[in-house]
């Protein structure tokens, strides 16, 4: 239960981070999955796999809404 938890909110939290460290949303998506399949490597539950999806596509969002104020912001 703790890892589908974490595979939800982990994304949601790190994609928006990454946005504002690299200026870069797919470089942000990218380093938070890389994370994700270290993190959750040795669990083999299909919901976990199903969640992360989940919460990279939600975090995803939230990195487009981030960049673009960071993009008004730089330009």
């Amino acid at each position: 239960m703790i890892e589908i938890f974490g595979a939800l909110i982990l994304p949601i939290i790190l994609i928006p981070f990454f946005v504002r460290v690299t200026y870069n949303r797919w470089v942000a998506i990218g380093l938070s999955i890389v994370i994700m399949i270290v993190m959750f490597m040795n669990f083999e539950s299909y919901w976990t796999v199903v969640t992360g999806i989940i919460g990279t596509l939600i975090g995803g969002f939230f990195s487009f809404r981030v960049g673009n104020k960071v993009d008004k912001k730089w330009s």
